[in-house]
């Protein structure tokens, strides 16, 4: 008698009632954080589509990569291996690797373009280049666009936040020569890789238009392309592209017109250590995950435009 009154008791004495399935509390927590998570996708995505959205459609695409290279303390770099990896990935699925040329004819209207059509972009210039990318480009017969900062030729990269074992050297003018011949074009990325933004229109001037002198002077080729530092620039900025004689410039994920073609304010997909086959082709297709890939694109540069101030606060430490 006693053995089947203690579990009643026990029942009432914990508050729990007679109808009670073990675990409900959990099964209802999972369910409520899939719905907050279903809609902080979709307010997520909302937004995305509101302010950004699709690129234009009617250019090529354009990569753009940094330090194809061993671990370093930073997100634009990728492994060598991966970086020809995703290389021989796209040309199986069909991708064209065009060069600059080739990419100013479709802007200027002077040639159709196609989805499969690729730009292949190094910005910053870095010596690593030689023996992790160019030869193997080189032995596959793909052209590519190197933005260079003129100030840093030969230099190692100061103007880059330090952390241990981050300082690169960027080409100098002999190896930038010698690479004409191997299919690489060279475009500017300013003198001294600051952010336009901050500074005063003659300082932008002398940036762009002197940057764009001196590449020209040394290599002995005029220089149509130029990379904003950052992927920062504004309507006065674009004057003084425009106004330099360049006839494209290149930014990473601008936020204006970016349904519309602007020869100054032309989009690129940065390829990062975190980007995989699956990525990639999101970030060229323009697939359903295109979104995520530009959203994530966008966070990275904007932690990456952060690189100015944090100089300058580690100066202070």
């Amino acid at each position: 008698m006693l053995s089947s009154i203690v579990p009643i008791v026990d029942r009432v004495d914990s508050g729990i009632p007679d109808n009670h399935i073990p675990g409900e509390e959990i099964v209802d927590a999972l369910g409520v954080t899939a719905i907050a998570v279903v809609a902080a996708v979709a307010a997520a995505y909302l937004v995305w589509r509101v302010r950004w959205g699709y690129p234009h459609q009617s250019i090529p695409r354009v990569l753009a990569y940094h330090k194809v290279t061993g671990f370093e303390l930073g997100g634009t770099w990728v492994p060598p291996g991966r970086f020809i990896s995703q290389i021989e990935m796209l040309l199986e699925n069909g991708y064209r690797f065009i060069d600059e040329e080739t990419f100013l004819e479709v802007i200027d209207g002077r040639r159709r373009q196609s989805s499969r059509e690729v730009l292949l972009t190094f910005d910053d210039g870095y010596r690593i280049l030689l023996s992790n990318a160019f030869p193997y480009l080189a032995s596959r017969g793909i052209p590519s666009l190197v933005f260079l900062v003129s100030s840093y030729i030969g230099k190692e990269n100061t103007w880059e936040l330090y952390w241990p074992g981050r300082r690169f050297r960027h080409l100098d003018w002999f190896e930038a020569r010698d690479l004409l011949q191997g299919g690489v074009s060279f475009g500017s990325h300013t003198r001294t890789h600051r952010n336009l933004t901050n500074l005063q229109r003659e300082g932008v001037r002398e940036e762009l238009a002197g940057s764009k002198k001196e590449i020209e002077d040394r290599l002995g080729r005029p220089v149509y392309s130029l990379s904003y530092p950052f992927g920062r620039f504004d309507a006065g900025i674009i004057d003084e592209t425009e106004r330099a004689g360049y006839r494209a410039a290149f930014s990473l994920y601008p936020g204006r017109g970016c349904g519309r073609l602007d020869r100054y304010a032309l989009r690129r997909d940065g390829v990062y250590i975190i980007d995989t086959h699956r990525s990639l082709r999101a970030k060229l297709g323009r697939d359903g995950l295109f979104w995520i890939e530009d959203l994530k694109g966008r966070v990275i540069n904007g932690v990456a435009a952060l690189t100015p101030f944090l100089k300058g606060m580690a100066k202070h430490i």
